[in-house]
């Protein structure tokens, strides 16, 4: 694909975000009229996404990695998406590149109540992640209850797992790593050591942490070294701590 077609591509699948927003019905001639791109294009671009049905939410959060790829803003796409869409984005990302993920995991531990966005395991790092769908940056006071937040999260995960799996055999170590997941593009990439990624630059950020997460804030634990993402963090509801 030549770069201008890339970019004629991104923006048809930008537009078709902006109308399906409230809607799940595609209409050829208004994505042509406001894309400026000729209908038979769009048309070819339906077929080779199969968008011609109605728009679901897995549909829409493909259209919206898929746009990002050849281009498109990752911000300005993004605000085409509701919550649930923006998370599931940041799935879809990170299940393309290898890694397990589990969403909106719930559990307590030291009589504190927890909710964890989004789980990224790859076997080695597994990423607390917190999806925030804020259309601008937050001021220094709210980055800095996101961090105490994210601090209590992260050692009671560390706790729980522990607990959950200290008398297993065959153990590992892995390592948990806070990051936060924003539409906007972080005035800070780091604060005391944790992470803040941009959706569109998700896939960048993810290639610096993977080799230099030993700069980031990090706890290690242990757990059984045959067992999957879900299987590793589903006893943690059961757990009476």
């Amino acid at each position: 694909m030549t770069s201008s077609s890339r970019i004629i591509v991104g923006k048809i699948l930008e537009t078709i975000l902006k109308l399906t927003a409230e809607r799940d019905e595609v209409d050829s001639q208004e994505i042509a009229e406001y894309s400026l791109a000729s209908e038979s294009i769009v048309n070819e671009v339906l077929d080779k996404f199969d968008l011609k049905d109605r728009m679901s939410f897995e549909r829409r959060v493909k259209v919206a990695l898929e746009a990002i790829r050849l281009g498109v803003d990752g911000e300005r796409i993004s605000r085409y998406l509701d919550w649930r869409e923006f998370e599931g984005l940041a799935a879809e990302a990170f299940t393309e590149i290898g890694y397990e993920v589990y969403g909106d995991l719930r559990f307590k531990y030291g009589g504190r109540r927890h909710q964890i966005d989004l789980l990224a395991y790859n076997g080695i790092l597994m990423l607390l992640v917190d999806c925030k769908h804020w259309r601008k940056p937050p001021s220094p006071s709210e980055e800095e209850r996101m961090i105490v937040e994210q601090e209590r999260r992260l050692i009671d995960l560390r706790d729980a797992l522990s607990t959950l799996w200290r008398d297993s055999g065959d153990l590992k170590e892995i390592t948990l790593i806070p990051a936060i997941l924003t539409i906007y593009e972080p005035r800070k990439k780091l604060l005391r050591g944790h992470i803040f990624i941009s959706v569109g630059k998700l896939i960048g950020a993810l290639e610096y942490l993977e080799r230099s997460y030993y700069e980031l804030r990090s706890e290690v634990v242990k757990v059984p070294r045959d067992l999957g993402l879900s299987e590793l963090v589903k006893p943690l509801k059961r757990l009476k701590r």
